[in-house]
């Protein structure tokens, strides 16, 4: 059954409609008003929806009655040790908008404009104290003197301002763990044992502007980690805990003319951090906006709106629900409450206004009539004081972000605005059905990605530039969804995600990661999970963005959660519910709408750690990796279960990772019930720290000191913390693009581009389609079409027109780029932004019988000259040595320079390679795959020469042939190595390689050599332009590229493997002037890289800023390289791209080059005159 069919005709729960303190009647006594007795000052934020006041809020009472406990003892401990207490004089929360004094300023305005809105932003007098019994009691006081306070910026985390301890942990608690108190003595070697939980008291001042006379003044807090306490001027306005939803307290009554002054008391941890055990950074502080904001007197409490689309997806039913609030003896009569709707030009899209009696609507709660006459089942209101039917809107929809203007405005008596205040509308329906997530009848895959609210220099404090940064890069990248991970976000990312197109995963800030399932199932902590998930729904309700509400994060599941589901889906029938932990209980349909998954596998044959020793024959036939995650075909074909099936976290990007993403959307896509996933995660959580040099580097876990740390696995960003893209990146963007294409060139010269759309609901006529031919790096042919109208899934197919390419020779290189790009220009990229691209090699002589001939070079001599130490070789300009002892090529010398590096003979190579830095997937989960590296000792191969000698074979050929060993801890490897070196001053190589003993599957199998360290310039045909990995392979085409020795590092913060190209067949390495080597792969395609650093040097440093270069261009050139996996978190390297033990052999040919040489002419050349030959 759909969601929307199964919700349809519900009855909304009503929200709230009387107030707290300063809201007209007098502040509620502890355990007023609160079903579950507890001493919250009334709490309203668990909405009035739960207060239960006669027949009209009875809906719950059954689900609430968990929630009585006992009283709590005489000593009460601390508000911030005590799940009872929530707040104190906290208002309820409320959807996200601000006060106007005209309906065309509140049509247009946005927070900043409005005249009543203020913001303390700004520096403020902080002092920080270790221990809240060293805090400052008194010095809220108006007589404290702090002028000899030090300052600091709000927002901010103040850890990042200079005081404290950031402490990175990914699951469990950086204090003893003794709920809900956070003070209990921890280890000694827990930062929290000196600082115990740290207290940051802020004060400044403020001035009411002289305009605000008259009104109410609330004080909002957007974000304060973990519990806060105001005051103003010396009086105690309340307290907060909660840290990713607004605080609003009403200050009205403790103002006065003039300065005032305003005082808050931050905790670090509260019993609420028991919460907030996501996998971050643990930071403290007011760490959003801090603002006034003044309302009439009679105003605009709340605002919730909703949408309904007829079965045809055309009309559309707009329903608003206001709320209205005064004080005690408010006189509404003859006051009315008016919404109009403008479209994206500001065009009024009603006849007229719609409009409703202000009075039933501010008393509801007071009138039995009124309430019979709108609860007609049970006791249930229905939603919706004003609706209208909208002729066919435009649609909401992430491709299609078309957004509506809702000004609903208060008038009183005499038709006057007191009050307006705007909302932006998206029109659509969400719903499941048939095993799918439907957008407005269409089926919706979700590209997305996993979010933290993270900056490197300001912890989690995000300024709108970085938010829109982060918005851009999604955008551009495909991505097509976010998961807040793990916590409703900053107000204005969701305004962005409304009006740039972004799906949203809303999630409540609940995650008991350390405690795993044991606070979801007592009692006690029951309104506090309510709480978050009430302030998170009430805040987000209106954004058509939001499509899915989740309870929260790795918490494992009991009654609180049901109850929060049960609150979800009274509250809002409109959206459906998602929670990965409720997996593991039988009743889990009735409280979730789909099947959620962490990191479940593609495959069924992963490489697998051996196993151990006492291993019985059953547990020795298990798989590990196939065991530990589930396998996403599986749950897609659960005949029991007909939801979709959603991976919440999969590709855990750490590092050098993001292996098999293309095989995830192979199944995603060919699957109906495979709804997509959010990768693990956006940005690497770093922080940047000045080293003593002065230097700002960025650090991870434990690098500040912090103690318990989780090291570097913050670092799973597809970007850096600086927003830098990595090669990961492209290939998210590729795996998400908007089409799936092909090539076909049997009807020459005309190329076919097939293009399939992979849209919901825009068209590709969106799109241009460039193309352009190259020639050896040189575009010789370039074009541009339009793209005709293509619905979502449909396919189209453009024609491209080549031009004669003669006399070009048949076995010459042409790649056929084709890319689409964004015809208009978009908030997020302007109109040429490329969005997606193939390329691929055209081979357009394959009907040539005979190869092309190529002309026999002239024949030179070559001299052979044996010293005690070395075979020199001696051609016309260049020559050669080969060291006797280790076989090393010791020198190449060619235009009057050294080609080769200085270094000692046994590190020149040609040497043998079975090493790499291990990645952190090849670390991850145990680290059996680098440890079985380590064990069978391939970091520490001892290399062994049995045989060198040269001959002359004629006066033009030279042949070396060598025979050694490479010795591991387990294992070793037998090799070949022949070189038939010719007078043109090519240098030959094959090299037989035959591994013995027991030795795991290998992270690489190759060999280095060490170039002269200015040889920096690289072009090569092959992947690129980017690192790419025979895993990681969507993004990287093939063709002729460009670039330089240092480019190719990635710096990834915790070094490792990095830099590898795959099906290389030549590159070239040369100096600014043009002069250096050739190298060309004689029998297929290498893997190769060029770094100034070994994988030595890579394995032994901590962070990417400790790594010096070396003098010299350091050259791997490998048969194959291992996958890259995801094991870090996740399913690891699927068989296919592992790296088995066996004979195999390299070929390679080094051919000196000047300034005015070809590469590509000479690889193609030497490919002609020798083929595989010549190391006969």
């Amino acid at each position: 059954m759909s969601l929307r069919a199964r919700q349809s005709g519900v009855p909304g729960i009503p929200l709230p409609r009387r107030e707290g303190p300063g809201e007209g009647r007098p502040a509620l006594r502890e355990n007023d008003g609160c079903p579950c007795r507890f001493a919250c000052a009334g709490n309203p934020s668990p909405s009035p929806s739960l207060l239960v006041r006669g027949a009209s809020r009875r809906a719950l009472v059954v689900t609430l009655a968990v929630f009585v406990v006992a009283a709590p003892a005489a000593a009460d401990p601390p508000d911030w040790e005590n799940p009872a207490v929530l707040q104190r004089n906290r208002l309820p929360a409320r959807a996200t908008f601000w006060p106007f004094d005209s309906v065309d300023a509140a049509r247009d305005g946005g927070r900043d404009d409005s005249p009543y809105v203020q913001s303390l932003n700004g520096s403020w007098q902080f002092h920080w104290s270790p221990r809240p019994e060293e805090r400052p009691v008194d010095f809220y006081r108006d007589d404290f003197d702090a002028t000899a306070w030090a300052t600091i910026p709000v927002p901010s985390s103040w850890e990042l301002q200079g005081y404290g301890t950031p402490i990175y942990v990914s699951a469990g608690y950086p204090f003893r763990i003794d709920p809900p108190r956070v003070t209990s003595t921890p280890l000694q070697r827990f930062t929290a044992f000196a600082e115990r939980n740290p207290v940051g008291s802020y004060r400044r001042t403020f001035t009411v502007p002289t305009n605000w006379q008259g009104r109410r003044v609330v004080l909002h807090f957007a974000g304060v980690e973990s519990a806060l306490y105001v005051w103003v001027n010396g009086q105690r306005v309340g307290y907060s805990q909660g840290s990713r939803t607004p605080a609003e307290f009403d200050v009205t009554a403790m103002l006065r003319d003039g300065e005032n002054t305003l005082a808050v008391e931050v905790y670090r941890w509260s019993d609420g951090s028991y919460l907030e055990d996501q996998d971050m950074w643990r930071l403290s502080g007011i760490f959003r906006d801090v603002l006034l904001v003044a309302t009439p007197r009679a105003r605009i409490r709340d605002l919730a709106v909703r949408t309904e689309l007829d079965d045809q997806y055309r009309d559309a039913e707009l329903i608003i629900e206001p709320q209205l609030a005064g004080d005690g003896d408010a006189n509404w009569e003859g006051w009315q409450v008016e919404a109009q709707l403008f479209d994206a030009a500001g065009q009024s899209v009603l006849a007229e206004p719609l409009s409703h009696d202000a009075d039933p609507i501010a008393n509801a709660d007071y009138r039995a009539s009124l309430l019979v006459e709108r609860t007609p089942q049970r006791g249930l209101p229905q939603f919706g004081w004003l609706r209208t039917t909208v002729a066919n809107p435009r649609k909401w929809t992430a491709e299609t972000p078309h957004l509506y203007r809702l000004v609903l405005a208060l008038r009183d008596a005499s038709g006057e605005v007191v009050e307006a205040v705007g909302c932006d509308v998206g029109f659509r329906a969400i719903e499941i059905r048939g095993g799918r997530l439907l957008v407005n009848g269409e089926p919706v895959k979700l590209r997305g990605v996993n979010r933290h609210e993270h900056d490197p220099a300001g912890g989690h404090a995000i300024s709108r530039e970085r938010m829109e940064q982060d918005l851009r890069l999604l955008k551009q990248a495909n991505v097509n969804a976010v998961r807040t991970s793990h916590y409703p976000n900053d107000p204005y990312w969701y305004q962005l995600c409304d009006r740039w197109g972004m799906y949203v995963l809303d999630e409540a800030n609940i995650e008991t990661h350390g405690l795993r399932g044991r606070l979801a199932n007592e009692p006690s902590w029951a309104a506090a999970f309510l709480d978050r998930t009430i302030r998170m729904a009430q805040r987000d309700k209106n954004h058509p963005s939001v499509i899915m509400w989740s309870l929260g994060n790795e918490s494992g599941y009991g009654p609180n959660f049901a109850a929060t589901a049960a609150w979800l889906r009274q509250f809002d029938p409109t959206r459906p519910i998602h929670y990965e932990g409720a997996q593991g209980d039988p009743r889990d349909p009735d409280a979730v709408d789909v099947v959620s998954r962490f990191y479940p596998r593609v495959a069924e044959d992963y490489l697998n750690p051996p196993p151990p020793d006492d291993a019985t024959a059953a547990t020795a036939a298990e798989r590990p990796e196939n065991a530990r995650w589930e396998r996403l075909l599986d749950l897609a074909h659960n005949p029991a279960d007909d939801r979709p099936v959603l991976a919440s976290e999969y590709a855990h990007a750490m590092g050098n990772a993001l292996g098999n993403l293309a095989e995830y959307w192979q199944e995603i896509d060919a699957e109906p019930r495979l709804l997509g996933g959010f990768i693990w995660d956006w940005s690497d959580q770093a922080l940047y720290r000045t080293l003593p040099d002065g230097r700002r580097v960025l650090c991870y876990g434990g690098d500040f000191g912090d103690e318990p740390n989780h090291g570097a696995f913050c670092l799973n960003g597809i970007v850096t913390a600086e927003r830098e893209l990595t090669p990961k990146y492209w290939e998210v963007k590729a795996a998400y693009a908007p089409v799936d294409w092909w090539i076909v060139t049997d009807d020459f010269p005309f190329a076919n581009v097939h293009i399939r759309s992979r849209l919901s609901h825009g068209d590709l006529n969106q799109f241009v389609l460039r193309w352009r031919l190259e020639h050896d790096g040189q575009t010789i042919q370039h074009g541009e079409s339009p793209i005709a109208a293509t619905a979502p899934g449909a396919a189209c197919a453009i024609s491209i027109p080549l031009q004669d390419l003669a006399p070009l020779t048949p076995d010459d290189d042409f790649f056929l780029r084709v890319s689409l790009h964004l015809a208009e220009s978009t908030p997020w990229a302007e109109a040429g932004h490329e969005v997606a691209s193939v390329q691929q090699p055209l081979f357009l002589f394959d009907d040539l019988d005979d190869p092309y001939p190529v002309e026999p070079l002239p024949s030179s001599d070559i001299r052979l000259v044996e010293q005690a130490d070395s075979y020199q070789l001696q051609g016309a300009g260049w020559s050669a040595a080969f060291d006797r002892q280790t076989a090393a090529l010791t020198s190449l010398r060619s235009g009057g320079r050294e080609l080769m590096a200085r270094v000692p003979a046994n590190e020149a190579g040609p040497q043998l390679q079975a090493w790499r830095a291990p990645t952190d997937n090849d670390r991850g989960f145990g680290g059996w795959l680098a440890e079985s590296w380590r064990t069978a000792g391939l970091d520490r191969l001892e290399h062994q020469l049995d045989s060198f000698a040269a001959e002359q074979v004629d006066s033009a050929t030279i042949r070396l042939r060598a025979t050694g060993v490479s010795r591991a801890a387990t294992g070793q490897f037998a090799t070949r190595t022949v070189w038939t070196v010719r007078g043109d001053g090519s240098l030959a190589c094959r090299v037989r390689i035959e591994p013995t003993g027991a030795l795991p599957p290998l992270p690489r199998l190759g060999v280095r050599m060490q170039l002269a360290g200015d040889l920096e310039q690289l072009t090569w045909l092959g992947h690129g332009p980017h690192e790419n990995y025979c895993d990681r392979m969507l993004a990287a085409q093939r063709g002729f590229w460009r670039s330089t020795v240092p480019q190719q590092y990635v710096p990834y913060l915790r070094p490792q493997e990095t830099g590898n190209k795959s099906g290389v067949e030549w590159l070239t390495l040369c100096d600014t002037d043009g002069r250096g080597v050739l190298v060309v792969d004689d029998s297929g395609w290498l893997d190769a890289s060029a770094l100034h650093f070994t994988a030595e040097d890579l394995t032994a440093a901590r962070h990417a800023w400790e790594l010096q270069p070396r003098g010299a261009t350091v050259l791997s050139l490998d048969t194959a390289q291992c996958g890259l996996g995801n094991s870090s978190c996740g399913p690891g390297v699927l068989s296919a791209y592992a790296v088995p033990v066996g004979s195999d052999e390299l070929h390679f040919t080094l051919i000196p080059i000047g300034p005015n040489d070809r590469p590509a002419e000479m690889a193609r050349d030497h490919r002609r005159r020798y083929g595989d030959h010549h190391h006969d």
